[in-house]
């Protein structure tokens, strides 16, 4: 039986965060809430649309894959289902808070006679983040293009927690439960969208594999847990200097001396870049070939066209605390190719501060990196520098300039995050960041109510002002300092009558154009 229910602004307060009002009302859907003995689940109704699909795109090629048990190729259905059958949850779009009881059953007898008053006591709900508007928000527009090659990706990724625990403790009690390392990211395709959307299905699972194999955070058995990491890399390393030659051949990427998360970033984007400009492609028949790429800078057969940038951004806590909650300390690591950009806004000073830097030829770190292939770097008609006829220097796929360098070795950072020192966090396409700037992005977000109004507005006025009329995705991530954000430096003043100059000057010339 379905039953919809509502929950008092005082069980709100068990999620841990500023929510207030019912979780109808938080959630901005109808739910369903299923009784278990020992749980409660919430689910939309069937006739919710679901702005998530799990897709998938057939296997990811057994060669050189991280798990070694299969010959064919993985099914990546088949491993999650094996996953859910030994009772691991894998990714998942979700998050689990614990309310009190009396919020999901105010009245004073359960309906379920087997709840014991202790089940009652907390009581854990699944929320689907992506319906949790008040902490994320994301928009995607195609612009003037006829199709969008935009794509993004959130959820809980299934690592064991990187954050350092508190010094402090904490006056409230966190919330009984294992932490969450929540995951977010957003991919910029080019040369249409089978990259971009084979990292959104995919790239999360290469990192959840690589945490597995490299035994992260397992205590037993480290010197056979090092012997297979150091193995796995090793072997790796060799396939690109093989498989790719040029650039490669004297290619080193930096895993680290210890198996931590960033080792494993690395190892995993470079994991899947190899695996889809190998992946077999198909025909104008459909019908399926080999692909290689061999030493001469050529391919066989029919590999998946384009590439694609990326910035993810992993957040962790010590304890079940949300990374939201003003009190609670965080890790961020990100991990970025590209052009697209994760920012953050201090509450303090109300400034962006950027978390990645564009890797364009036009960087000094990029040229040193690609100094012995100097004669790719070109200007084009415009002015602007390019590497052969990429704009960026390091991205996915791009299968035809590799060998010059174009590389999936992500710039990796870790930073510490105290309580409520940031507002929000933003990660956006070169649709949004190439028309707007840093502060621009972080001013329109502290005007909006939500993260989920904030992307909107993202996208919105970069479609405004721009002329170009680019793929645009925004995504908003709400912080511990997200109440103050309009307080710090200048608040949204700073860039707003800047925003409006741009905004009439980009009225004018629609006008003009239409004259």
């Amino acid at each position: 039986m379905r039953r919809s229910f509502h929950v008092t602004s005082r069980g709100c307060w068990g999620l841990q965060d500023s929510y207030c009002g019912s979780l109808r009302l938080l959630l901005g859907e109808s739910y369903v809430l299923t009784t278990l003995p020992n749980s409660v689940f919430i689910s939309r109704f069937f006739d919710t649309p679901d702005l998530f699909p799990r897709v998938f795109r057939g296997d990811v090629p057994r060669a050189y894959s991280t798990i070694s048990n299969y010959e064919g190729g993985i099914d990546r259905r088949v491993v999650n289902d094996n996953e859910r059958v030994r009772g691991k949850r894998g990714f998942h779009d979700y998050f689990t808070s614990h309310l009190p009881g009396s919020s999901v059953f105010p009245d004073s007898v359960p309906p379920n006679k087997q709840i014991s008053p202790e089940t009652r006591a907390t009581t854990v709900v699944r929320i689907p983040l992506r319906s949790a508007k008040h902490h994320f928000g994301v928009t995607r527009s195609r612009g003037n293009r006829p199709y969008n090659e935009d794509w993004y990706q959130a959820g809980v990724v299934d690592i064991p927690t990187f954050a350092a625990p508190s010094p402090i403790k904490p006056k409230v009690p966190p919330p009984p439960g294992d932490p969450s390392v929540f995951y977010f990211g957003v991919f910029d395709g080019h040369g249409g969208e089978d990259c971009s959307r084979f990292l959104k299905e995919n790239l999360h699972t290469y990192i959840e594999e690589g945490a597995k194999n490299f035994g992260l955070g397992k205590q037993e058995e480290p010197d056979e847990c090092e012997k297979i990491r150091h193995d796995t890399q090793e072997e790796l390393v060799a396939q690109w200097r093989d498989t790719v030659g040029g650039y490669f051949r004297r290619f080193k990427p930096d895993f680290g001396p210890i198996a931590d998360v960033e080792g494993v970033l690395m190892y995993a984007f470079l994991r899947a870049d190899m695996d889809f400009i190998t992946k077999v492609g198909t025909g104008e028949e459909g019908e399926s070939a080999s692909t290689t790429v061999d030493n001469g800078n050529k391919t066989k057969a029919n590999p998946f066209k384009g590439g694609s940038t990326a910035s993810i951004a992993l957040i962790s806590t010590a304890t079940a605390t949300p990374f939201w909650n003003p009190s609670t300390s965080a890790t961020l690591i990100t991990a970025h190719l590209g052009d697209t950009r994760i920012i953050l806004c201090s509450t303090e000073t109300g400034l962006a501060v950027p978390v990645t830097t564009n890797h364009h030829p036009s960087s000094p770190a990029e040229t040193r990196r690609l100094r012995r292939y100097a004669t790719a770097f070109v200007s084009d008609s415009f002015g602007e520098e390019r590497f052969g006829v990429l704009a960026n220097t390091r991205s996915f796929g791009d299968v035809s300039q590799k060998r010059l360098g174009v590389s999936a070795e992500p710039e990796i950072t870790r930073r510490e995050i105290h309580p409520a020192e940031f507002s929000f966090m933003a990660l956006v396409s070169d649709g949004v960041s190439a028309t707007l700037t840093d502060q621009e992005i972080c001013d329109i977000v502290k005007e909006c109510k939500t993260p989920d109004e904030a992307s909107k507005e993202l996208v919105e006025f970069a479609e405004e002002v721009t002329t170009e009329g680019d793929n645009a995705t925004a995504v908003v991530v709400r912080l511990g300092g997200w109440e103050k954000r309009g307080v710090g430096g200048e608040g949204y003043m700073g860039t707003k009558d800047l925003r409006a100059w741009r905004r009439d000057e980009a009225l004018v010339g629609s006008r003009g154009r239409r004259m």
